[in-house]
Order: structure tokens, then C-alpha cells, then sequence
């Protein structure tokens, strides 16, 4: 009976030291990049309004492609992305941590000049990169240092966005779909409260919207599903244009400095045709206005594709979530007025979707409604979400993501995205 007590406290005394050991790992992680995200949310945001204020610097796009790439060869990065790091946190690989201010400086450059990018990829890769070189600072095993590469990823996506719990869902769920490591959601969570914390109090607004929700009814169920389905296809065609214009890219400008001087000089000549700027930058502002106002143009959703695959493919950097964003939310309130659907929700459900099937996600794009949306209409989104899932196939934006279970049966398939010959498909034809 003795010994029996002393091994339970033995016990309860080893869960508080490990449960004390991720709280500060978690806090430790939350402060950087809290701290660094601030510093980056800033730095993008002033590139931003200076942009818009100064019209003459898009001009000068196709001279910072070619910097871009001069500052990963020379920090000698050349090639690393997110993929990487999606990678470094299954395996619990080290990074290169001359990635950090690499990807730092070329996203600003990418949204100084009128490139059309995001700036979640660079938060998936800054913050991955410090979590992964805390792990090897401190010579943790690569287990370990897996689990602190995705708690970086998720408290780096919170200080930008201002969601930490779908930060944390997708920071730890993105790597292999189908497999929650609930162990690294504790940490992950402790860190995205604080980063996403630290931000707000240094003036990173978060990302907020109100739109009105229709009644809960069958017809408006099955019209929610419609949209959900076609906003499944304009994911995968995104994803697809992003592959193609890889291969035309690669193909046809084999070297990586003219690849980007001539990117850079496509988007110019694109926004100077379509007499817009819409689509330089991450467009917020565009996504803003299809949210609050229900107006978007009924093809928006398809230049923002081309200017952010001839973006990315030519070398600039940033990311491909915001993209999703601008897109699914143009498409859905376009889509919604076919569907008589009030556009401004049409718009936010097409938001979610978009950027649930292009992840291949479920929770992530769930809670993130819960979070920008204040949690009204989660019925009409958890159903968008789970089709959207469902719809988008093996495709998505990262080719190291891994898909545990088939989307079509309860067979374990562990395939990587953009590869469809995973077996099922073809076993029920």
C-alpha cells in the first residue's frame, strides 16, 4: 500500500513537471514570436498603406523579384518554403535560421511593390523556423523538436491574424490530416494566446467581421451545400493554377533572376490593363468590402488567381491563405446571388470554404468562423467546412501535407497532397 502511494506521487509529480516543462515551452515560444510577428504584422501593413498612397512604386515590381532572389542565394535559403517546414515539423528536421529574415524581408518587399501574396506562408515559416531552432538550441530530440516547430507555426499565425484557437488547429493539424497531436495543442495554444495577445496590445488590429445570418431551413441547408461544393472546385482550380504556372515558369525561364524580372513585369502590365490595383497585395480591403458591403466583381476571384499563381511562381514571397481568402470571398458573394443567398454571409462562407479545401482542413476553417464571425451561423459553416473537405480531393496548397484517412472511405491511405493514385478512387470504379 506504501509503495502504491509513492509511485502515485511519483506520477502526479512527473505530469506537473512535464505539464510545467510545455507551459513555459509554450510561453517562451508565445513571446518571440509575439514579438516578431508584431514587428512583421507592422512592416506589412506600412508597406501596405505606402503602396496604395504612392502608385508609382508598382513600377518598380520588377526589380525587386530579382532582389528577392539575390537574398536567398545569398543567405543561402534558395528553394525553402513552407513545404519545409511542414516537413521539419513531421520528422523534426533542423532549419536553416538564416530562413527567418529571408522570408521576413522578401514578404514585405513582395506587398511593397504590388505583388499579389499573402503573409500567412511567411507566418507559417518565420514561426516554425523559431520554434524549430529553440527545439535545437535547447537540444531537444526531434520528436520534440517536431512538436515546437508546429507550436511556432500556430503562435505566429495568432499575432497576425488574432485567432488562436484556429491558429492552433491549423498549426498543429496541417501536417498530417487525420491525426490530432493533443499533446502539442497545449503548448501550441498557451503560445498563440500570448503572441496573438502581444500584438493586439501593440496595435495589430485582429481580424473581425459582422455579417448577418439567414434563417436556419432546409432549402437554405441544401443552398449552403451548393455553395459549399462550388467553392471545392474554385480551391482545386486555384491549387491547379498554381502548379501550371510552376511548370511554365520552370520551363520556359530557367533562370531564377529572369523568372522574377518577368513576373514582376506580367503584373504590371495586368493592372495597368485592368486599370485596378485590387489584386496587388493581399486585398483586404476587396475582401473587406464583398464581407460588409456584399459587392465584389463577378470575375475578381478569377484575376486574383492568375496575379497570385504568376506571383508566387516567379519567385516573390508571401503566401497562398490570404489569396484563399480574397477568392473565396469574391466567388461566394458572386456565386450567393445565384443562389439567393444574402451575399455578405454568401461571401463569408465562400472565405471559410476556399481556405478549408485548399488546406485540406475541417477545424481550423470551423473555429476560424467561430473567431472573425463571432461564432454566428457555425451550423451553416461546420457544413460548408466538412464539404468543402470533402470535395477538394487529394488537392491542396502543400505537397509535404499528409492525408491520413481516404476522403472517400474509411481506408488509411497516408497520401500526400496532388497525388491522386492513392487507391481508392480507382478500387471503387
Amino acid at each position: 500500500m506504501y509503495e502504491e502511494i509513492c509511485n502515485s506521487i511519483k506520477r502526479i509529480i512527473w505530469y506537473i513537471k512535464s505539464g510545467a516543462e510545455w507551459i513555459l515551452i509554450g510561453l517562451f515560444v508565445g513571446c518571440i514570436c509575439g514579438i516578431v510577428g508584431t514587428a512583421f504584422a507592422l512592416g506589412i501593413n506600412y508597406a501596405t498603406s505606402y503602396r496604395m498612397s504612392h502608385g508609382f512604386i508598382l513600377y518598380f515590381l520588377p526589380l525587386a523579384g530579382p532582389v528577392i532572389v539575390w537574398i536567398y542565394h545569398r543567405l543561402d535559403v534558395a528553394g525553402r518554403g513552407t513545404n519545409d517546414i511542414i516537413a521539419a515539423a513531421r520528422e523534426g528536421n533542423f532549419l536553416p535560421v538564416l530562413l527567418i529574415p529571408a522570408i521576413f524581408v522578401s514578404t514585405i518587399i513582395t506587398h511593397l511593390f504590388g505583388g499579389s501574396a499573402g503573409r500567412e506562408g511567411a507566418a507559417l515559416q518565420i514561426g516554425g523556423d523559431i520554434g524549430n531552432t529553440i527545439g535545437k538550441c535547447f537540444k531537444l530530440e526531434k520528436r520534440k523538436v517536431g512538436m515546437i516547430t508546429r507550436v511556432g507555426m500556430s503562435s505566429f499565425f495568432a499575432a497576425l491574424f488574432g485567432t488562436p484557437v484556429a491558429a492552433t488547429a491549423f498549426g498543429t493539424m496541417v501536417i498530417n490530416v487525420g491525426e490530432i497531436p493533443y499533446l502539442t495543442i497545449f503548448p501550441a495554444l498557451i503560445a498563440s494566446l500570448v503572441s496573438s495577445s502581444i500584438s493586439y496590445h501593440c496595435g495589430v488590429a485582429p481580424v473581425r467581421f459582422n455579417v448577418g445570418v439567414p434563417s436556419l431551413d432546409s432549402i437554405m441547408i441544401i443552398k449552403i451545400a451548393i455553395l459549399a461544393m462550388l467553392c471545392a472546385i474554385v480551391s482545386v482550380l486555384f491549387v491547379k493554377s498554381l502548379s501550371f504556372f510552376n511548370y511554365l515558369m520552370r520551363k520556359y525561364l530557367k533562370n531564377a533572376y529572369v523568372r522574377a524580372l518577368v513576373g514582376g513585369c506580367i503584373i504590371v502590365l495586368l493592372s495597368l490593363l485592368l486599370n485596378t490595383r485590387d489584386y496587388n497585395g493581399a486585398g483586404m480591403d476587396v475582401i473587406s468590402k464583398a464581407l460588409l458591403k456584399g459587392e465584389a466583381s463577378p470575375v475578381a476571384f478569377i484575376w486574383k488567381i492568375l496575379f497570385t499563381a504568376i506571383t508566387l511562381e516567379a519567385g516573390y514571397k508571401g503566401g497562398e491563405v490570404v489569396p484563399t481568402f480574397f477568392i473565396g470571398a469574391t466567388f461566394g458573394c458572386f456565386a450567393s446571388t445565384l443562389l439567393q443567398i444574402p451575399p455578405q454571409f454568401g461571401a463569408a462562407i465562400g472565405m471559410i470554404g476556399v481556405f478549408g479545401a485548399a488546406t485540406n482542413s475541417f477545424l481550423s476553417p470551423l473555429f476560424l468562423s467561430v473567431e472573425v464571425f463571432s461564432g454566428t451561423g457555425i451550423i451553416f459553416f461546420a457544413l460548408a467546412c466538412i464539404i468543402c473537405y470533402i470535395y477538394s480531393g487529394y488537392s491542396g496548397l502543400y505537397s509535404s501535407q499528409m492525408i491520413v484517412f481516404s476522403k472517400v472511405t474509411s481506408e488509411q491511405v497516408d497520401a500526400k497532397t496532388n497525388l491522386y493514385h492513392t487507391g481508392d478512387w480507382y478500387k471503387y470504379q
